[in-house]
C-alpha cells in the first residue's frame, strides 16, 4: 500500500508537470508560430514574456532530464535524457540570447526569433509520454497483483489410488497432480 501511495504521488506530480508544460508551451507557441502569431494577443508575442513562461518549464518540469543527463555525461554515455536536456537547453539558451541581445543576432544577418516554444513543447510532450507509460505500468502492476491473488492455495495429488488435497507449498518433485 505504501508503494502504491508513493507511485500515485509521483504520477500526480508528473501529471502536474505535463499540464503546466503543455499549457505554457501552447501559450508560447501561439505567440511565436508563423500563422498562429497573427491571432495571438500582442502580450504573447513579447520575447520577455515568452522567456518568463519558458523558464519554469525548462528548469522545473525539465529538472528530471538534467538529473539523469548529468550523471550520464559523467560516465560518457548518452541516453534519452541527455538528448532532451541538451536539445532543450540549446534552444532555451539561444532564445534567451536573442531576447537579451537581439541586435547582435540581427547584425549577423539572422532574424531575431527565439525558440522558447520548441524547448517547452518538447519537454511537455516527452513528459506526456512518460506519464502515459507510468500510468500503463501502474495498471499492469495492479493486474499482476490480482492475478497472483487468484493463484491456487491447494493442489490435488494422487497417492496410490486416492486423491488428496494438500497446501500448494507442500507439493514436491515427483508428485502426480490432478488438474
Amino acid at each position: 500500500d505504501f508503494e502504491k501511495i508513493e507511485k500515485e504521488k509521483a504520477l500526480s506530480k508528473l501529471k502536474n508537470k505535463v499540464i503546466v508544460s503543455l499549457f505554457l508551451g501552447a501559450l508560447i507557441l501561439w505567440g511565436s508560430f508563423p500563422g498562429l502569431v497573427n491571432t495571438a494577443p500582442d502580450i504573447l508575442k513579447n520575447f520577455w514574456l515568452q522567456l518568463l513562461l519558458a523558464t519554469p518549464v525548462q528548469f522545473w518540469a525539465g529538472l528530471d532530464f538534467y538529473r539523469a543527463a548529468i550523471p550520464a555525461l559523467k560516465h560518457r554515455v548518452a541516453n534519452m535524457d541527455t538528448l532532451v536536456a541538451l536539445g532543450t537547453t540549446v534552444a532555451y539558451t539561444y532564445s534567451s540570447f536573442v531576447t537579451f541581445f537581439p541586435n547582435v543576432v540581427i547584425d549577423l544577418g539572422l532574424e531575431a526569433m527565439p525558440y522558447f516554444d520548441v524547448a517547452s513543447i518538447v519537454i511537455g510532450l516527452i513528459l506526456l509520454g512518460r506519464y502515459f507509460e507510468a500510468k500503463a505500468k501502474a495498471g499492469t502492476s495492479e493486474s499482476i497483483k490480482k492475478l497472483i491473488g487468484l493463484q491456487a492455495k491447494t493442489a490435488r495429488i494422487i497417492k496410490g489410488e486416492k486423491e488428496v488435497d494438500i497446501p500448494i507449498e507442500e507439493v514436491a518433485i515427483g508428485n502426480v497432480i490432478r488438474v
